[in-house]
């Protein structure tokens, strides 16, 4: 949020010596950027930087990137967990957020950004740097004048080991996954808002956007140098204001899923109506904190994405996820041989089958869809509706379950249900073979698990 412009304060001097040498151009050598042989110069499309590699342990196969909007009000904190282990925090909220990085299982975060310095996303770092390793620490270079900013300084100064980096453009490597610094707008040309760092996100086919508190003037600048690439995920600059986003940027971003960092009941009246109309003609979902509470979009190398809300960010931790072609949901579960509708969804998994031979119309049990259950234990769906984005629904009967390493098959078309094989009745193909988003509810209308396409 926008507050009035002070006289800055000094800052430690070794916070502004880095800050002014970031400033005029410079980045910190290769050996400070990283502990391991992994820094190295890449081409970006703006010049020759410097790539801060922070590749911790091999990746891991069949695994995916985490990105988690904790719930934390009126403000912003995004968790980026990449497949080999490595950590990015993208600002903190206003207060303290560290029990909810040690439920995530976070242990060390390898890149901390404040991508402005107002008080809902830089007020919860001092905690952060004060209990939990930080390596690098990012900002746009942009001191303020607040208790809260000079707070967030002592604590850096505190803790030498960490390295600064200001946000030139540059190429991080997180693991298997990147992040690139888009271009900021010159400094003393624009409200903080307006030089929030943004950030791309890459997972193989999997990109997203992350930018604080943009507004129209940088949204406009970003698109005009054409910047803003085909999105898998929007974190919607601006806790969903109506001047967080232009028409332009979200055609030429075309995100499938919005995830908004908005408080309950805030003064400012996010999400604006505006903006939430915007993210419903042009995304394929859109998500609240203030309605689902954390949100974690779970990326998968060649685009697909689920979307896990709630309490079910930190109990699904515990689960193994792999990918191949299906989408993984994991969760806790107890033992016991009875079939059971799980409090936390037990470790299910959906493949869309949407292209049926020949005529797709003329064959509609020729698509379908599998929910497969990796658990030891029969899991209850008796009530259970599996939808596509036109809301074109099933409900699984009263009974039905998923033997423990079992499966169901629903198909489009028309036939007689046996336990394993279910039939939706639809005369015409249901499923979008150019991507859909294939939906599970329990019976109370709660999402299970929402795989896309």
């Amino acid at each position: 949020m926008a507050t009035p412009a002070a006289r800055q304060p000094p800052l430690p001097a070794r916070w502004l010596a880095l800050s002014f040498l970031a400033a005029a151009g410079f980045t910190a050598p290769a050996a400070a950027l990283a502990t391991s042989p992994a820094a190295a110069t890449v081409l970006s499309p703006f010049a020759a930087v410097t790539r801060p590699c922070l590749t911790t342990a091999p990746t891991p196969p069949d695994t995916i990137l985490r990105v988690t909007f904790l719930d934390v009000g009126q403000g912003d904190a995004v968790l980026l967990q990449a497949p080999g282990g490595q950590t990015a925090l993208i600002d903190a909220g206003r207060g303290d957020i560290v029990p909810l990085l040690r439920e995530l299982g976070v242990a060390r975060i390898d890149l901390m950004v404040a991508t402005h310095p107002h008080a809902d996303h830089i007020g919860g770092m001092r905690g952060v740097i004060e209990s939990i390793p930080v390596r690098f620490f990012m900002d746009n270079g942009e001191p303020h004048t607040t208790a809260t900013y000079r707070d967030l300084v002592a604590a850096l100064e505190a803790r030498p080991e960490i390295t600064y980096l200001e946000a030139t453009p540059r190429t991080i490597a997180l693991g298997s996954a990147t992040l690139e610094v888009l271009p900021l707008l010159p400094r003393g040309t624009a409200e903080l808002n307006d030089r929030s760092i943004a950030l791309v996100l890459r997972f193989g086919d999997f990109t997203a956007l992350l930018s604080g508190d943009s507004e129209v003037r940088q949204l406009t600048h970003l698109v005009g140098l054409g910047v803003v690439p085909g999105l898998t995920l929007l974190k919607a600059p601006h806790h969903g204001s109506d001047n967080g986003f232009t028409w332009g940027f979200l055609q030429a971003a075309r995100p499938r899923v919005v995830v908004i960092s908005v408080g309950r009941g805030n003064s400012y009246g996010h999400p604006r109506r505006a903006a939430l109309d915007a993210y419903a003609a042009t995304a394929r979902e859109t998500f609240r904190t203030d309605l689902h509470g954390h949100v974690q979009v779970r990326g998968f190398g060649d685009g697909g994405y689920l979307v896990v809300q709630g309490e079910q960010v930190a109990s699904a931790r515990a689960g193994e996820w792999r990918r191949g072609t299906e989408a993984v949901a994991a969760g806790a579960a107890t033992a016991g041989s009875a079939a059971r509708a799980p409090a936390s969804p037990a470790e299910l998994r959906i493949t869309v089958q949407a292209d049926a031979p020949g005529n797709d119309h003329r064959n509609p049990n020729g698509e379908y869809v599998i929910v497969q259950n990796s658990a030891g234990e029969a899991i209850a769906i008796g009530g259970w509706r599996l939808c596509d984005l036109a809301n074109h629904c099933f409900q699984f009967p009263a009974g039905a379950t998923i033997e423990g390493g079992g499966r169901v098959v629903v198909h489009t078309g028309s036939g007689r249900p046996d336990g394993e094989r279910f039939y939706m009745g639809r005369r015409r193909a249901v499923w979008n073979n150019d991507g859909d988003t294939a939906t599970l509810y329990d019976s109370k209308g709660a999402t299970v698990l929402a795989y896309s396409y």
